[in-house]
């Protein structure tokens, strides 16, 4: 039944991006066999392309549903740095440094609202700027000189969250401070992950 079940999501989808998605959401990013797929979704949507092969517009409506559940302000973002023309062409290693990238983000943004959850405040569903400087000193804590790559897992964010978490226990909340939605939240964090982070992905596979 899950060989059933596993070849009935791959082909599910007459869109070769919808396919392409479903083989990217078929196990975890850690998994060995999660290059198999990728390798499948690069090879599905560059034979769609006919003789040009996989181009940027394949490539970003791929991205877009990969980024689906981000803020705005953070996909734009992301998109400055990932993106490609419509009909520029893209090779295996642009592929697979845009899906990690995504994918990646998408485990950091799970950290960060499970952080932000926790310090939130009912009234106005925001933090306190406190909240976000502890986690960005925690993360720029993690960034060595000759270390663009950090924080490059989910586990090295979670580490930083745990840290900035433990540091708000001994601290007062005041009134009068900034207060934090989400969107910001997120925009704020993804601003200092960016530069290490690609730099990281890019060419990696």
């Amino acid at each position: 039944q899950f060989l059933a079940d596993y070849f009935q999501m791959v082909v599910q989808g007459a869109r070769p991006c919808m396919r392409a998605y479903r083989y990217l959401r078929l196990c975890p990013r850690e998994r060995d066999v999660f290059m198999d797929n990728l390798a499948a979704a690069f090879m599905l949507l560059d034979s769609a392309g006919g003789t040009m092969g996989m181009c940027g517009r394949e490539y970003m409506q791929l991205l877009s549903l990969l980024c689906v559940d981000f803020p705005q302000e953070t996909v734009h973002m992301l998109f400055q740095v990932l993106g490609k023309s419509e009909q520029e062409p893209i090779s295996f290693t642009d592929f697979v440094g845009g899906v990690k990238a995504c994918l990646l983000f998408e485990e950091f943004l799970a950290e960060a609202e499970e952080l932000f959850l926790d310090q939130m405040t009912e009234e106005d569903g925001c933090v306190t700027a406190t909240v976000l400087e502890l986690l960005i000193k925690a993360l720029q804590n993690q960034t060595q000189p000759d270390d663009r790559s950090r924080p490059g897992s989910r586990a090295e964010f979670a580490d930083a969250c745990r840290l900035a978490r433990e540091r708000l226990r001994n601290r007062e909340v005041s009134e009068t401070e900034d207060r934090i939605s989400f969107p910001q939240f997120v925009a704020a964090i993804f601003r200092v992950l960016s530069p290490q982070t690609m730099e990281a992905l890019r060419g990696s596979y």
